[in-house]
C-alpha cells in the first residue's frame, strides 16, 4: 500500500513539475509595440483608412489613424454622419474629415467604459473631425471593416 502511495505522489510530482507557462510568440511581441508618437522608432507601420480597407493583416495588430467622421450601432446603415451624435457604441474613421461615404470609412468599436467617456461622439461631441489612431485587430464590424474587441491602445495625433 505504501509503494502505491509513493508511485502516486511521484507521478503527481512529476505532473506538477512539467507544467509550464508556454510563452506565444505574440505575448513576445507585445513589448515591441510602439505608439505613433515618434514614427522613427516605430516597429509598426501606422496605415490610413483606405490603407486598412484594402490590407490584409491576418491576426496581427496594425496602427490605423484617421479622422472621427460619425457615430454609428448595429450596421453602416444607421450611422450618424452629423451631431448631435446619440450613438455611443462605435465611432467611424476616414481619411478625410469630410469624409460621408460609407465605402471609405471604418468602425472602431467603443469597447470599454473608458473609450465611451473619452473618445465616443455622443458624451464627446467636439472629437467629430479629430484625429485618432488606434492599435488593433482588423475585423470585420458593422458591415464593413474595422476593429472590435482587440483594440489595445488609441492615440490622439497633432494636426
Amino acid at each position: 500500500m505504501k509503494l502505491i502511495k509513493f508511485y502516486f505522489l511521484l507521478i503527481t510530482l512529476s505532473f506538477l513539475i512539467s507544467c509550464s507557462k508556454t510563452v506565444l510568440p505574440s505575448e513576445e511581441k507585445e513589448d515591441e509595440i510602439e505608439t505613433p508618437s515618434n514614427p522613427n522608432e516605430n516597429k509598426l507601420q501606422i496605415y490610413t483608412v483606405t490603407e486598412f480597407i484594402e490590407g490584409d493583416f491576418g491576426d496581427n495588430q496594425v496602427w490605423v489613424h484617421g479622422y472621427i467622421v460619425g457615430a454609428c450601432k448595429r450596421s453602416i446603415k444607421q450611422a450618424e454622419w452629423e451631431p448631435p451624435f446619440t450613438y455611443n457604441t462605435a465611432i467611424l474613421l476616414a481619411d478625410s474629415p469630410e469624409e460621408a461615404d460609407p465605402k471609405k470609412v471604418i468602425a472602431i468599436q467603443m469597447a470599454n467604459k473608458r473609450m465611451k467617456e473619452e473618445i465616443a461622439l455622443a458624451t464627446n461631441p467636439q472629437n467629430y473631425g479629430r484625429h485618432i489612431a488606434f492599435l488593433g485587430i482588423k475585423q470585420k464590424y458593422l458591415g464593413i471593416p474595422g476593429m472590435k474587441k482587440y483594440i489595445s491602445t488609441s492615440e490622439w495625433l497633432s494636426e
